[in-house]
């Protein structure tokens, strides 16, 4: 069984403390931050002493049934996937309390939406690079008929690594769409998606999604990328909501003389209302970006799904 143990006749408690062993496995370390999807703490293996993180629902979050369903999806999504882009799952379990817990590896390193707001635009070349890195994450999650459904700025991390370049890591499967899967569920009214972010079929039904979904969510982060804001800024939803479904698209800045002509094309493909105009996969996609990136002439960094993920630490859960 799982269990959270403090000193010597302490009960179980619904949160951890640094210094508690999970699971007979993960020494508990410093909180690292507390939001809706609950706590983050540092955490370590206790036999094989590499970092990880540590998630855990408190009692108010886990009374509530969407978000225990959104976290139990995001578990199993996760542990399925097995790519170096996408957030590497360790272990789950539940407390003696009930109370759900997660841990995945450790980043360090900021979210995109930080980077953008913090940093302003990006290089082309990074920005380019950095989609490629995601498109590979949301091929291994589409082979396996996952639409991620959430891809914005606040769910792509760029995690240090040893090379001149962030190993990017896509995060947040809680609102993933299993396309074999009957009996979907939707989290009306909760948040979790930008509507920003929202594909105008997505608009329609959450539910009556594929692929390329994904596809038009990823163009609006490579427009941000490199524009260094959304074409929404300043838009409210209702707004938002009238363009998707009959205004013309704000993608003038897209004509600025430092945005490669053929790689605002590409942007501009993937925001197509009709599905069928956009390119057809994730793979298509970084084969369209790949003249772009700062490497061209090179294949995109691994692609696809591998057998083993390098260890990262990371500071962002």
């Amino acid at each position: 069984m799982n269990t959270a143990c403090g000193p010597a006749g302490r009960a179980p408690r619904h949160f951890v403390s640094p210094g508690d062993i999970l699971a007979g496995r993960y020494c508990v370390g410093a909180p690292i931050t507390t939001n809706a999807r609950g706590t983050f703490y540092e955490a370590r293996h206790v036999g094989l002493g590499f970092a990880v993180c540590l998630q855990v629902l408190g009692p108010e979050v886990a009374r509530n049934s969407l978000i225990w369903r959104r976290f139990a999806r995001e578990s199993k999504t996760l542990s399925a996937l097995h790519n170096e882009h996408v957030l590497r799952v360790h272990d789950a379990g539940t407390l003696p309390s009930g109370v759900r817990y997660l841990i995945t590896e450790r980043l360090r390193g900021v979210d995109l939406a930080t980077r953008l707001r913090e940093g302003g635009p990006l290089a082309v070349g990074d920005a380019v690079d950095h989609l490629c890195q995601i498109c590979s994450a949301l091929s291994a999650a589409h082979r396996l008929g996952i639409v991620h459904r959430n891809v914005r700025p606040e769910n792509i991390f760029l995690a240090q690594s040893r090379a001149d370049q962030p190993l990017v890591k896509l995060l947040d499967f809680g609102v993933s769409l299993l396309l074999n899967e009957p009996g979907q569920f939707t989290i009306p009214g909760c948040g979790v998606i930008s509507a920003a972010y929202l594909s105008p079929e997505q608009l329609r039904n959450p539910n009556a999604v594929d692929q390329r979904s994904d596809l038009w969510a990823a163009g609006l982060v490579l427009f941000e990328a490199l524009i260094g804001s959304s074409p929404f800024a300043g838009f409210s939803s209702s707004q938002i909501v009238r363009v998707l479904s009959e205004g013309p698209m704000p993608l003038l800045p897209l004509a600025s003389p430092g945005i490669p002509k053929g790689l605002a094309r590409v942007v501009q493909q993937c925001l197509e209302r009709d599905p069928a105009q956009r390119p057809a996969s994730a793979d298509e996609l970084a084969q369209l970006l790949e003249p772009f990136s700062s490497r061209p002439g090179r294949r995109r960094e691994r692609t696809s799904t591998v057998p083993e993920q390098p260890s990262v630490e990371r500071a962002g859960c």
